[in-house]
């Protein structure tokens, strides 16, 4: 269980680098990995977090609460109260809550849910040694 826990640390670690990367260094990557790679990788990276933490949760069960967090994530920005824009303008508050309501940001989560999910089924799958008699 640790190994898969290290594993899934290791993901989340390299997945925040890389969706940050996506924002400060965009002449690395291709324009449509620029404009939605950040949010794809970034849900893919709490896939990743989850898993970390309830190694025991099924996990469609994870995917599922992922992506509903992200669309409640992204339906928050919707709110106005100046106590809310307050937290959203600090650089956490920007990286958590985001700017402002996207569409496309709904689909970036969906992918980035379910490309994590099939790598965390590959990963759940052969991370564990098979049981022995």
């Amino acid at each position: 269980m640790l190994k898969r826990r290290i594993i899934y640390f290791l993901l989340f670690c390299f997945c925040t680098w890389l969706a940050l990367a996506t924002r400060s260094h965009q002449s690395w990557f291709p324009h449509l990995v620029v404009v939605y790679g950040g949010d794809i990788i970034w849900a893919g990276m709490f896939v990743f977090f989850l898993r970390m933490l309830f190694t025991r949760t099924p996990l469609w069960k994870l995917a599922i609460i992922n992506y509903v967090l992200g669309v409640l994530d992204e339906c928050s920005q919707l709110i106005t109260a100046p106590w809310f824009v307050a937290i959203r303008q600090t650089k956490l508050g920007k990286l958590m809550l985001g700017v402002g309501f996207v569409w496309s940001d709904l689909l970036c989560y969906l992918m980035g849910t379910l490309i994590a999910w099939g790598m965390a089924v590959v990963i759940d799958k052969y991370s564990v040694p098979p049981n022995r008699p």
